[in-house]
């Protein structure tokens, strides 16, 4: 019977010049998920951290605002996830880009690939990624910069002089998710014992900050095929937006798979390659990826925040010890990072990292 599924036509994610079967999706066998993507541990979750109180800039300086604060950079040294809950961004704007992505998904193919991103720059629309050869992802894919002009010319691709009720909708979600990206830059930076803008001074350029959203359909063969490989992010924060479908599961330091459930109304931030090196391992970026199941269609949009290319990645002084907890990696331009990220292409573990480990 699962021979005969491989072989099925998958039409959902087959553009004008890749013709592909399920057996296509089918990932290698040390890739495929144990557990299921409603399979939730009792217990054994991801912390949920509040905004609630401290949203006003006057809070700052007060007792909750010191115990946010420690408590996220525990999160993201114990765990390197955290749920966030009450967190100052209108619903009405995510629900509304929701809105927008669906439709943009739901369009035929043929309008959807006036989008299509090109092998040059990997931006705008694709059905899976036939870059990677192997391992496709089960899932349709838009990836746009933090640019109004990006966005619009994309959308003016898409649907022309009507284009304005999605490039309005993008354009504002990402401009709401770059502020709670920096309030969370400044709280990890207080917890840390760092001045406030230690981090934020150097995200005044936003060139390589950008946001995927991806669309993951009912699949017939979960148990074999993944929406997105087990992997860090690169860049330095991830926000994401994901609906009430779980899929997001994370490595656990004992190697084990946890399945993090969704909850209404929050966003799943985590720690990328950039801000551990720039801690020196003090906050953790950790392996995640995303599972499919038969039943049920999943969308979620990770906001990766990266540094102005000029940025010099160092971690500060008083995060090491020369003894207890030396340097770990070399200070390096941010720029320089991103081009060894363009050479690997398919990001598996933290491959592009680990080039700059001192231990290397």
């Amino acid at each position: 019977m699962a021979l005969e599924i491989e072989e099925e036509h998958v039409e959902s994610l087959s553009s004008m010049d890749h013709d592909l079967c399920v057996k296509n999706f089918v990932w290698s066998k040390e890739e495929w998920p144990a557990i299921n993507y409603d399979e939730f541990a009792d217990g054994d979750d991801i912390p949920i951290i509040s905004l609630l109180g401290i949203l006003d800039e006057k809070k700052k300086k007060s007792q909750d605002y010191e115990i946010l604060c420690q408590a996220m950079v525990n999160a993201s040294s114990n765990w390197g996830f955290f749920k966030l809950v009450d967190h100052g961004v209108d619903l009405k704007v995510i629900e509304n880009v929701k809105l927008r992505w669906n439709e943009l998904f739901d369009l035929p193919m043929e309008q959807k690939l006036k989008g299509a991103r090109s092998a040059s720059l990997p931006l705008g629309y694709c059905a899976t990624n036939p870059d990677y050869g192997k391992n496709l992802p089960w899932a349709e894919i838009l990836q746009l910069l933090q640019s109004p002009q990006h966005v619009v010319a994309f959308a003016t691709k898409m649907f022309g002089d009507q284009h304005q009720p999605f490039s309005d909708a993008v354009i504002e979600c990402m401009h709401e998710l770059d502020k709670l990206g920096m309030r969370i830059f400044e709280m990890l930076a207080h917890g840390l014992g760092l001045e406030y803008n230690f981090f934020t001074k150097s995200f005044e350029e936003k060139e390589a900050t950008m946001i995927r959203v991806n669309r993951y359909l009912p699949c017939p063969l979960p148990e074999k095929c993944l929406g997105l490989g087990s992997h860090s992010d690169p860049h330095a924060l991830t926000i994401l937006l994901q609906d009430h479908v779980g899929g997001l599961q994370v490595l656990k330091t004992d190697h084990q798979w946890v399945e993090i459930r969704p909850i209404p109304n929050s966003f799943v931030i985590n720690i990328g390659d950039t801000l551990e090196a720039w801690t020196n391992g003090r906050l953790k970026s950790i392996v995640h990826r995303a599972v499919v199941n038969k039943e049920k269609q999943r969308l979620s949009a990770a906001y990766f925040i990266s540094p102005s290319s000029s940025a010099i990645i160092d971690c500060p002084p008083q995060l090491m010890d020369p003894n207890a907890n030396p340097r770990k990696y070399f200070p390096f331009k941010w720029e320089d990072f991103k081009k060894e990220l363009l050479v690997q292409k398919i990001i598996v573990g933290k491959t592009a990292l680990n080039r700059f480990l001192i231990s290397n």
